[in-house]
């Protein structure tokens, strides 16, 4: 018991150093620091320039044959993470009283998790820099499906087609040149690689101030006033980490991989849940409830699950 509670303790510092940033950018919204072109802006900037870029520099590592099969076992992971997670989404969906209209926003939010603003930082900050080059792998799997099943999810029953163009975006083209270097070791030189290494350097900070400012121009207490946000939250941060533990943990061994394959699937609802909804038609609201509530419990959850799963 002192041995799970002291990596409790190690794995809620790390939260809290997040949740500190997160404050920050809360506070920069709140006294007129920052508004909402601002937040827009540096999003811009994160999903197309920093994170890109740290993907990039994750991957600059040695190929060796526990990385390789590092990579395979977490492809296969993350295959069978989403298979739980779609069905997951699907049973919730069903399961609570809600309008059509709304059944793809509770689907989306609870399948696709922030990887990315949240994914990277909070692994680097459990497992260190090594975990980074599996992450960006989860990552190239999560951007796939989110720009295609995700968007089917949204407009389902409107009749619009999946754009294949949406698949041309900084962070796929980043994990998929990131580990063709990898593949072919391939050396970026320098200090082109000390520029991308920098850049991703402010990846961290960056994303939690955004998701600080995020939560700043949500209204409170509209965010919480609906039981089924509580309910999607919860099977979000808590029932899709356990099953994935309880079914996959011991067939995809891996530590490290089985680290970031949990925190992963602990993750909030994505960031971008409300941007693709309002984007797509769907209940913008709704899927800022579900974004506000999920990220504010896993401040909590994050630290409990991989301190108890792991």
């Amino acid at each position: 018991m002192n041995g799970m509670a002291a990596d409790f303790l190690v794995a809620a510092d790390q939260i809290f150093i997040l949740v500190l940033l997160i404050a920050a950018g809360y506070a920069a919204v709140s006294t007129g620091i920052m508004d909402p072109r601002a937040t827009r802006g540096l999003s811009g900037l994160l999903v197309n320039v920093t994170i890109p870029a740290l993907i990039i520099a994750s991957m600059q590592v040695p190929i060796t044959a526990a990385r390789l099969a590092g990579a395979e076992i977490l492809f296969f992971a993350t295959v069978m993470l989403f298979v739980l997670s779609f069905a997951v989404a699907w049973a919730t969906s069903r399961a609570m009283p809600m309008a059509s209209s709304e059944r793809g926003v509770f689907e989306f939010a609870i399948v696709f998790g922030n990887v990315g603003f949240m994914g990277f930082p909070v692994a680097q900050a459990l497992f260190g820099d090594e975990s980074l080059f599996y992450v960006a792998i989860f990552n190239l799997i999560f951007n796939l499906l989110v720009f295609s099943v995700g968007i089917a999810m949204l407009t389902r029953g409107r009749g619009e087609g999946f754009d294949p163009g949406l698949l041309a975006n900084p962070g796929i083209a980043a994990s998929v040149a990131g580990f063709l270097l990898f593949l072919g070791s391939v050396e970026i030189p320098s200090p082109f690689i000390d520029a991308i290494g920098l850049l991703g350097g402010v990846t961290t900070p960056l994303a939690m101030i955004v998701i600080g400012a995020m939560i700043a121009t949500f209204p409170v207490r509209e965010m919480v006033r609906d039981w089924r946000i509580w309910a999607a939250s919860a099977v979000l941060l808590l029932v899709i980490p356990v099953a994935y533990c309880c079914l996959f943990s011991a067939i995809f061994a891996d530590p490290l991989v089985d680290g970031v394959m949990i925190t992963m699937a602990a993750m909030p609802a994505a960031a971008n849940t409300a941007i693709f909804a309002e984007q797509y038609g769907a209940d913008a609201r709704l899927a800022s409830q579900i974004v506000f509530v999920s990220t504010i419990g896993s401040l909590v959850t994050i630290p409990l699950v991989t301190t108890v799963l792991l």
